[in-house]
C-alpha cells in the first residue's frame, strides 16, 4: 500500500502553504541562500581566527558581513517596493556566488590575507542587503493571508535550520580540507538558490510613481523616509522592531565569540562546528512548533517562552566547561531565538501594507543584523581581554530582565504575550 499521498495530505493540512507552488520555490530558495550564509560564516570566522589567533578580528569580519544590511538594507527595501523583487533577489544571490568563489581561488592559492576576507564579507554584506528585503517581501505575496503564520514559521525553518545542511558539511570539509572548499559549498548553495528564483512565477509590479526613475536617489531616499515615518507613527511595529533589536544585540550577536569557547572547552574546529549545527537543529525544531499553532493565545504563550529561554540558552553557553554543555547551549539558542524571530516576523507582517512591506521589513532587518554587527564586533574585542563567559552570561541577564520588565510596562507587548495580538484591532493586508 503506498502511504505517500497520505503522508503529503497530512502534511499540507498541517502547513498549508506548501500547497503554493511558488511558496515551495521562495522555501528552497530560502534554505539554500541561508545554508550559504551559513557555511560562509563558519569558514571567514575559523580562518580569521586561524590566521590571526584573535577574536577582534573574527568579530570584524562578522561585522563586515552583517552591518551592511543596517547600512544598506533601507535602500534595499525601498527599492523592493519599487522594482521587480524577484529579479533583486536573482541579482544579490549571483554577486554571492561571485564573492564565493573569489575567496575560493585566492584561499586555494594560498594568497588570502585577512583584510581579503574583510573586503569579500563587505561586498557579499551589501548583497545581502539588497536582496534579503526583497525575498521576505514576496513571502505574503505567494500564499493567501491566512496560511501567513505558517508560511513565516516555514520561512524561519530554512533561515534557522539550514545551519545543519550548511556548517554539518560545512565542518567536515573545514576539517579536512580547509576553509577554501567551503567557500565553494557556499557558492555550489548559492547556486542551488539561484535556480529556484528562476524558476519563479510571482513578479511584482514596479509603482506607477516610479516610471522611469527607478534608481532615481531623490525619490528612493523618500521612499526611505516615507517608510520611517510609517513604522514611528505605528506603535505596534515600533515595540515590535524595538525589541527585536534588543533580543539580537543581547541573546543572538555571539558569532565572533564562539571560535574562543569552542578552543577554551576543547575540541577547536570541531567543537566550532559542532555547535553551529546544534544551533541549526534547535532552531528546526522550534520553527516547526511555531508553524503549528493556530490559536493567538498560544502563539503569545509560546512568544513569552522563547523570549525568555533565549536568555537563559546563553546563560548555559557562557556557564558551559565541556563541548557537550556547549552544544546543549547551542541547541536551545537554536530552539528558543529562531522561534523569537519567527512569531515577531508574523506579528510584523499582520499589520504591513503590500506597499510598505519592503521598507517595513528592511528596517526589521537593519534593526536585527545591525544590532548583531556592531555587538559581535565588540564582543569579538572585548572577548581578548575578559573572555567570552562573563559577556555571555551578563548579556542573557540583560535581556531577561529587559524583556520581563517591558512586558509588565508596556501594553502593546502585554497584549501580546497574554493574547497573541495586539490591543488594536488589526488593519486589514492590503
Amino acid at each position: 500500500m503506498n502511504r505517500t499521498p497520505a503522508l503529503l495530505t497530512r502534511l499540507t493540512e498541517r502547513h498549508p502553504a506548501l500547497l503554493y507552488p511558488d511558496f515551495r520555490r521562495v522555501f528552497w530558495n530560502a534554505f539554500f541562500a541561508s545554508a550559504s550564509f551559513w557555511t560562509m560564516l563558519l569558514a571567514r570566522g575559523w580562518l580569521v581566527f586561524e590566521l590571526t589567533g584573535q577574536g577582534a578580528w573574527v568579530g570584524a569580519v562578522t561585522f563586515a558581513g552583517m552591518v551592511q544590511l543596517a547600512l544598506a538594507g533601507p535602500i534595499g527595501g525601498a527599492l523592493a517596493d519599487r522594482i521587480d523583487r524577484r529579479l533583486m533577489a536573482i541579482s544579490a544571490d549571483a554577486v554571492g556566488i561571485a564573492m564565493a568563489g573569489g575567496l575560493a581561488a585566492i584561499t586555494f592559492a594560498g594568497v588570502i590575507e585577512p583584510w581579503h576576507v574583510l573586503v569579500f564579507a563587505s561586498v557579499d554584506g551589501v548583497a545581502r542587503a539588497f536582496g534579503t528585503p526583497a525575498e521576505q517581501a514576496i513571502v505574503p505575496n505567494v500564499v493567501r493571508e491566512e496560511h501567513l503564520l505558517n508560511a513565516v514559521a516555514l520561512s524561519g525553518i530554512t533561515r534557522h535550520g539550514s545551519r545543519i545542511a550548511g556548517p554539518l558539511l560545512g565542518g567536515a570539509l573545514l576539517t579536512t580540507l580547509g576553509a577554501g572548499s567551503v567557500f565553494v559549498l557556499s557558492g555550489v548553495f548559492l547556486v542551488l538558490a539561484l535556480q529556484q528564483l528562476l524558476r519563479l512565477e510571482y513578479r511584482s509590479s514596479p509603482l506607477p510613481s516610479t516610471a522611469g526613475r527607478v534608481l532615481a536617489v531623490g525619490p528612493v531616499l523618500r521612499d526611505v523616509r516615507e517608510g520611517v515615518q510609517y513604522v514611528m507613527s505605528e506603535p505596534r511595529l515600533l515595540v515590535v522592531l524595538v525589541l527585536v533589536g534588543f533580543h539580537c544585540g543581547a541573546t543572538m550577536a555571539f558569532d565572533s565569540m564562539m571560535p574562543t569557547l569552542a578552543t577554551a572547552v576543547g575540541g577547536a574546529d570541531v567543537t566550532f562546528s559542532a555547535i553551529i549545527v546544534g544551533i541549526g537543529a534547535g532552531s528546526i525544531v522550534g520553527t516547526l512548533i511555531v508553524s503549528m499553532i493556530r490559536d493567538d493565545a498560544a502563539l503569545g504563550r509560546m512568544f513569552f517562552l522563547v523570549s525568555i529561554g533565549s536568555g537563559l540558552s546563553i546563560f548555559v553557553l557562557g556557564l558551559a566547561t565541556t563541548p557537550q554543555l556547549a552544544v546543549t547551549g547551542g541547541v536551545l539558542a537554536g530552539a528558543t531565538q529562531a522561534s523569537f524571530m519567527a512569531v515577531s516576523v508574523v506579528f510584523v507582517q499582520r499589520v504591513t501594507p503590500d506597499a510598505l512591506r519592503g521598507r517595513v521589513m528592511s528596517l526589521y532587518i537593519m534593526l536585527a543584523a545591525g544590532q548583531m554587527a556592531f555587538v559581535n564586533y565588540g564582543f569579538g574585542w572585548l572577548s581578548d581581554y575578559t573572555g567570552v563567559r562573563p559577556l555571555l552570561v551578563v548579556a542573557g541577564t540583560l535581556w531577561c530582565a529587559g524583556f520581563a520588565a517591558a512586558a509588565m510596562l508596556l501594553p502593546e507587548l502585554r497584549s501580546l504575550v497574554r493574547r497573541g495580538n495586539f490591543r488594536q484591532a488589526l488593519e486589514p493586508v492590503t
